[in-house]
């Protein structure tokens, strides 16, 4: 076999093609780096929240004074006061319980919340107890913004998937859309998280028609060692109505007792 001879010529095309492959390479490499750490990032991003409100950084528990404002489409307000106690599990669904003070003809009322299954309103005026089923927790809750479904206790990695969109200097923003079968109000959600706190302060939430139907956005506070949710605003897009609720006197690490999650104290008159 005759022995081939590389010019100059030759050889810098050689170069210059191993190069260029070399850059293809590289590039494929980045985007697929680049993905793998946004998908890493979304999921890092999503359980620090979970961390921060229903997991291993969350109170033990919170006690705290609520008030609740509803706001017609024509300014109208409505006031009504609350105490709410919530327990944490975590690695299950917290608890919570919340009493109406006022106004007098809702006095008493109540919601236990025990998982995505077991919600179970009071109704003192009947003296029963009704069972929130799943094709009912899209409801209003008492007249407000907030459905059933929006007092739930069971975080979101169970029901959406997330994918980062992007970041500044206080926020990262998420993107997360509904599993095939979740049973969630929402197909999806645009979350903007606090990088101080790791807490939400901005949810768009979107109907089963991919239109913007509600925006809740959160105001948090430092209590003790923990950031706490303490305001939440529920603006209804489409009614152009909204409702406030906002924590008074929060008390966290009270070692509050199980028997207060329960349906018999459910029944119970509550006062401050």
């Amino acid at each position: 076999m005759r022995n081939q001879v590389i010019t100059p010529e030759r050889k810098n095309h050689f170069l210059a093609g191993f190069g260029f492959a070399c850059l293809i390479l590289l590039t494929v490499l980045s985007l697929a780096s680049g993905n793998l750490q946004a998908q890493d990032k979304d999921e890092e991003i999503l359980k620090k929240v979970e961390d921060e409100t229903i997991g291993n950084l969350a109170p033990a528990d919170i006690e705290a004074e609520m008030i609740m404002v509803i706001k017609g489409a024509g300014g109208e307000e409505k006031r009504r006061e609350l105490l709410i106690w919530t327990k944490n599990n975590p690695g299950r669904d917290a608890w919570r319980l919340m009493k109406f003070l006022t106004p007098a003809d809702i006095k008493d009322l109540g919601l236990l919340v025990l998982g995505e299954e077991q919600m179970y309103l009071y109704m003192p005026e009947f003296e029963r107890i009704r069972r929130i089923a799943s094709h009912n927790k899209k409801e209003s809750f008492v007249g407000s913004d907030f459905s059933y479904d929006d007092l739930g206790t069971s975080g979101f990695s169970a029901f959406f998937v997330p994918a980062f969109k992007g970041e500044d200097e206080k926020s990262w923003q998420l993107e997360l859309k509904r599993k095939p079968e979740a049973k969630k109000q929402y197909s999806k959600i645009i979350m903007t998280v606090d990088k101080v706190s790791g807490l939400p302060v901005r949810l768009e939430l979107y109907d089963d028609a991919g239109e913007l139907f509600k925006i809740e956005t959160q105001e948090n506070t430092r209590v003790g060692k923990y950031w706490i949710p303490t305001k939440f605003t529920m603006e209804n897009v489409k009614a152009k109505t909204a409702t406030t609720l906002e924590l008074k006197n929060v008390k966290v690490d009270q070692k509050l007792s199980p028997e207060i999650f329960t349906e018999r104290n459910l029944k119970r008159s509550v006062s401050r």
